[in-house]
């Protein structure tokens, strides 16, 4: 009779224990609008893999509708939200008025919502609001510091333009952008970026900046032509991966060598740009904001049980992390797909790991995981 306590005990201990995953809703139902097609832009393709991954290992019904443009990501918003079994939540990108037509639509469908990766363009701030204000049914925003991002990359690149001496006969570093396009708050948060450090360090100039609407063609044909127009610009910033690999491929048809006579480096994480920083051809790449998507679902997850991620303000930020030739391979864990699957996303949120009281949305807490730290 004496083991009775002790076993009564056991139980109650291993009954509190499950207590926060007995207490958990329904799942709920995630529609995610992404502005890319399928196969057509890399970060999209890995943002989306990374947060189906998320989405399974949370028991999260995530639906991913592609789109072809802005326009056409409201139109599908809106046959997915007025259909007979509409979503409980959506997660999309910010771009433009078209995002707030989708805020009044998903209020009037009484659809909550969380906006990821962008920010809202400074014009129309006053016209959206914050999370919880004037759209009653937008619960959340979650971004990177983009500005940050910029800064970092400029700051690389600039310090390693001058260790090269890759200036003129003053000794002046000339240095042009290549941007994306004018609709999203991402690319001209970097740029904003790239200004802030060339304003704060004496002899570098922007020579000039261009846009490209994120393509790697693109930033090929205008940095061919700022190569022919400005002679003195060895040092390329870029808005993302693709458009820094669009200047490698100019550099390359001039007969530069990276790293020796041109340097080059952009903002994302994909394959190609990773093995052009590990092989020395671009100088480094920021990224991280991936992962965006799933950190939105953590989100989601913990509002759904009661945990309200909103403590004290609904907008969160994610952080990014700077890659070169020496810390590259450090995040090869976290880069390599086959891995995805081992990460315990519910330990991230507040709902599974009662103990948490900050989100740690940034690369290096995944890294960690993985290792086992």
């Amino acid at each position: 009779m004496k083991r009775l306590p002790a076993l009564l005990t056991l139980c109650l201990c291993l009954l509190f224990a499950a207590a926060p995953a007995l207490a958990e809703e329904a799942p709920p139902k995630v529609l995610f609008l992404t502005p890319s097609q399928p196969g057509e832009n890399s970060f999209w393709a890995r943002f989306t893999d990374f947060m189906r991954v998320a989405a399974d290992d949370l028991g999260i019904e995530l639906e991913v509708v592609y789109s072809k443009d802005r326009f056409s990501v409201v139109d599908n918003a809106r046959r997915a939200i007025y259909r007979p079994a509409p979503p409980d939540y959506v997660v999309f990108i910010y771009q433009a008025k078209n995002s707030l037509d989708m805020l009044d639509m998903l209020d009037r469908a009484d659809i909550k919502s969380v906006i990821c990766n962008t920010d809202v363009i400074a014009a129309e701030r006053n016209a959206a609001g914050s999370p919880r204000g004037r759209h009653k049914n937008w619960i959340g925003h979650l971004f990177p510091d983009d500005i940050l991002a910029g800064r970092m990359l400029a700051d690389r690149l600039i310090k390693r333009g001058f260790e090269l001496g890759l200036t003129d006969n003053d000794g002046v570093l000339h240095l042009p952008g290549i941007g994306g396009s004018r609709d999203t708050t991402s690319g001209l948060h970097r740029k904003k970026g790239l200004e802030q450090a060339i304003n704060r360090t004496p002899k570098v100039f922007l020579e000039r900046y261009v846009w490209t609407d994120w393509t790697r063609d693109t930033a090929r044909t205008k940095t061919l032509r700022l190569l022919d127009m400005y002679p003195d610009c060895r040092v390329f910033w870029s808005i993302h991966d693709e458009t820094a690999l669009g200047t490698l491929d100019a550099a390359d048809a001039k007969g530069f060598h990276p790293r020796k006579n041109f340097l080059a480096g952009g903002v994302g994480w994909a394959e190609e740009g990773l093995d052009a920083v590990r092989d020395g051809r671009l100088e480094a790449l920021v990224g991280g904001h991936f992962m965006d998507g799933a950190w939105s679902l953590i989100m989601i997850f913990d509002y759904h049980n009661g945990h309200d991620f909103a403590d004290p303000l609904p907008t969160l930020h994610s952080e990014m992390r700077l890659l070169d030739q020496d810390n590259v391979d450090d995040y090869l864990p976290l880069l390599d797909r086959a891995n995805w699957k081992r990460i315990d996303f519910g330990q991230f949120t507040k709902t599974r790991n009662p103990r948490r009281t900050r989100y740690d949305f940034n690369p290096d807490a995944v890294l960690r995981q993985l290792n086992g730290k």
